[in-house]
């Protein structure tokens, strides 16, 4: 009987360690730093929009580009966030607890580097493949 109530404990004990873990991994990222799935995301999305637009252009680190609808987008840093502003109105929510945003134009595309909060570096290069000649 003491047998049997020992193992009946430690197989409670062993079982509940599983969502201990789980709990612990889950929260162990920073407070201030990104979600894995918010960066792609954001990655995504602007990728998707920049795919068919035109007239990329790069200026005290905002990116601006021409929509398919002929719409001026532009993309910066506000506060802790990166927004998106339409001929420079309003405020779309892009990414939170950005600490630095930064541009860069190279030969094919914009360099894009993110730093969180947190101090984690991010960094994506969305490419223009209209600019790109074949030799």
């Amino acid at each position: 009987m003491n047998l049997l109530f020992s193992f009946v404990i430690y197989a409670l004990i062993i079982s509940s360690l599983t969502m201990i873990l789980t709990f612990l991994v889950t929260n162990s990222q920073y407070d201030k730093d990104l979600r894995p799935y918010e960066w792609e995301l954001f990655i995504i999305q602007l990728q998707h929009e920049m795919k068919s637009s035109v007239n990329w252009t790069v200026k005290n680190n905002v990116l601006s580009f021409e929509n398919k609808q002929g719409q001026l987008i532009s993309i910066s840093k506000y506060n802790q966030l990166i927004r998106r502003q339409v001929y420079g109105m309003g405020h779309e929510i892009l990414l939170m607890k950005v600490e630095t945003l930064n541009f860069e134009r190279q030969q094919a595309g914009i360099k894009m580097n993110v730093s969180s909060q947190a101090g984690k570096e991010y960094t994506h290069t969305f490419r223009s493949y209209k600019d790109l000649s074949i030799k």
